[in-house]
């Protein structure tokens, strides 16, 4: 009944303001109601005015009339504040398929500090944050993820009852920013797939004993601590200092026609396994899907690359 009654209402409310961030909270798009102390405030004063009338008291008809312009500044005051928020910022953290994945987002005023309480509800999950005098505020919950693959922040509502409280004021928007969740990895991980010069028994020396050998031009997935930063400048373009034993290391080939006798989503769960094993070995590593190859390359960015491309297979 009441999911029937909210998409009648869909249909005759106007489509909330929609795209990537920063979005602002436009006025016309603000909506306010009272709120149950505001229900409560509006009886009280209505049998004071009433009281007031009968009795002929002007004291108490003064009182009522003020007490009933303050509400009226309150709702006012609730409109004014929302209309001046802009949503700027949203991060979310590393999630895998079936946990909770931590996300943040940030709203600001750009006129000065943020100074009512403010509240975000999102997916069905409520979050307050209640700011003093805060250049912006930064709202955090658990966003639950059922399953790999890339998903739209979409509709968040963000509410105040300031300054008094008597009413809540609120607006929709709808957002495009997207979270990318990863796959679950196989557990327990299975060994990594032997290369041929694993085979042969060919030794890599210790992280801090390699020496440099030559520089070669930035690829996506290379570490920022690899950069040749003084080289770079004097040449005007990101350059890697390439040690002898990452140009002799054997390139670990992980693809999906490796795991093509397993059933897809396990297929991608033990890829996701093995790009962790590799990452945990700081061995080099390419990543061939179809259409597409990542690398071959290590480090946090090559990770991250290869957890994403995995994530957004179909």
């Amino acid at each position: 009944m009441a999911a029937t009654l909210r998409a009648r209402l869909a249909r005759w409310l106007p489509r909330p303001p929609a795209g990537p961030l920063p979005l602002a909270l436009p006025r016309r798009r603000i909506y306010i109601l009272p709120s149950r102390f505001g229900l409560v405030y509006g009886a009280a004063l209505f049998f004071l005015l009433l009281g007031a009338l009968n009795y002929n008291n002007n004291a108490a008809i003064l009182l009522a009339l003020m007490l009933g312009a303050t509400a009226m500044a309150s709702a006012v005051s609730a409109v004014n504040f929302l209309s001046g928020l802009k949503v700027t910022v949203f991060e979310a953290g590393e999630a895998w398929a079936g946990q909770a994945q931590a996300c943040r987002l940030e709203v600001g005023h750009p006129g000065g500090p943020v100074r009512g309480a403010l509240e975000l509800r999102h997916a069905g999950r409520r979050s307050i944050d209640r700011p003093a005098g805060a250049g912006a505020v930064a709202f955090e919950w658990a966003w639950p993820a059922e399953r790999r693959g890339a998903r739209r922040l979409g509709r968040i509502r963000l509410a105040t009852g300031y300054p008094l409280g008597l009413f809540t004021a609120w607006c929709v928007l709808d957002v495009d920013d997207v979270a990318v969740v990863y796959p679950a990895p196989e557990s327990p991980a299975p060994p990594l797939p032997a290369s041929a010069a694993d085979a042969g028994g060919l030794a890599r020396p210790a992280r801090g004993e390699e020496d440099w050998h030559a520089l070669r031009e930035f690829q996506r997935g290379d570490s920022p601590r690899d950069i040749a930063w003084k080289v770079s400048a004097r040449h005007d373009r990101l350059l890697v200092a390439e040690t002898r034993s990452e140009r002799e290391a054997p390139v670990l080939r992980l693809s999906t026609a490796q795991v093509a006798g397993l059933a897809r989503e396990h297929g991608i769960a033990r890829l996701a396994a093995w790009v962790l094993a590799a990452h945990g070995q700081d061995r080099p590593y390419a990543l061939e899907l179809p259409g597409q190859t990542l690398g071959p390359g290590r480090g946090p960015g090559q990770r991250r690359l290869a957890l994403t491309a995995l994530a957004l297979l179909p």
